[in-house]
């Protein structure tokens, strides 16, 4: 399984567990809006990254980053991805 796939499972887990199991891993889609389509609000979104930094020991650099642009679970997959690669 490469890294990006697992991201995307972590965060599919993390909505989940925001959600106190109302929305089941595997009825999120990588294309999933976290916040809306969802049913979740900006306090989990920001729940949500956090506990994907400390999981995955990936600190996102905010400085940059265009965060209304990154609303699907694929989106904040590939800003985890491309800031384990740096």
């Amino acid at each position: 399984m490469n890294t990006k796939k697992i991201i995307i499972e972590h965060l599919k887990q993390e909505i989940e567990e925001i959600s106190l199991g109302a929305i089941s891993a595997n009825s999120v889609s990588e294309k999933s809006r976290i916040i809306g389509e969802l049913g979740l609000d900006s306090m989990d979104y920001a729940t949500i990254m956090l506990a994907t930094e400390q999981k995955l020991g990936i600190k996102i650099r905010e400085d940059g980053v265009r965060w209304a642009e990154i609303q699907t679970v694929e989106q904040l997959a590939d800003l985890f991805f491309r800031h384990l690669q740096t």
